[in-house]
């Protein structure tokens, strides 16, 4: 489990009496995780929003979910499998050979580092299979003489 995941479970912890509300990884590419609190606990909602928000969280209530999302500059600790495969170094390798003044657009950025996260989480298959996805579009944009994202070089080397 990851720093950000033990700081909104933190922030979960006896909101509820009838049951413990989920806590998922977000489905939506512009949130990290999502709560089913207002089905388990509706009364504690307003609070939790103050709570996470106060904490540096951005948390917007949709369909009965509140989705939740905090960006961090460098990985949360324990946020990756174990030992990085080919594919993590391939993206590292291209990070490092970046043009200079790349895409410097900070919501692409967040969407990679959201994937990376949410990889992470998923294990060393999922982890994979999204570095992979990362080395596909980063060597065609980089053969086209476009920059990719500024993603801390963190993200892609062993903790």
């Amino acid at each position: 489990m990851n720093a950000l995941r033990e700081e909104l479970n933190r922030a979960l912890e006896g909101l509820s009496r009838t049951r413990r509300p989920a806590l998922r990884r977000s489905l939506r590419e512009d949130a990290l995780y999502a709560t089913d609190l207002p089905a388990a606990a509706p009364e504690a909602v307003p609070g939790f929003l103050r709570t996470v928000r106060e904490m540096g969280w951005t948390a917007e209530e949709r369909n009965g979910w509140i989705d939740l999302d905090k960006v961090p500059e460098a990985p949360p600790a324990g946020w990756k499998p174990e030992k990085p495969g080919p594919e993590t170094a391939c993206c590292l390798s291209l990070l490092r050979r970046r043009r200079p003044g790349g895409n410097g657009d900070p919501e692409e950025t967040a969407r990679v580092i959201r994937r990376l996260i949410k990889a992470g989480e998923a294990g060393g298959e999922g982890w994979e299979a999204v570095c992979a996805g990362l080395h596909r579009e980063w060597a065609v944009r980089l053969r086209q003489g476009r920059g990719i994202p500024p993603v801390p070089e963190a993200f892609f080397t062993e903790e």
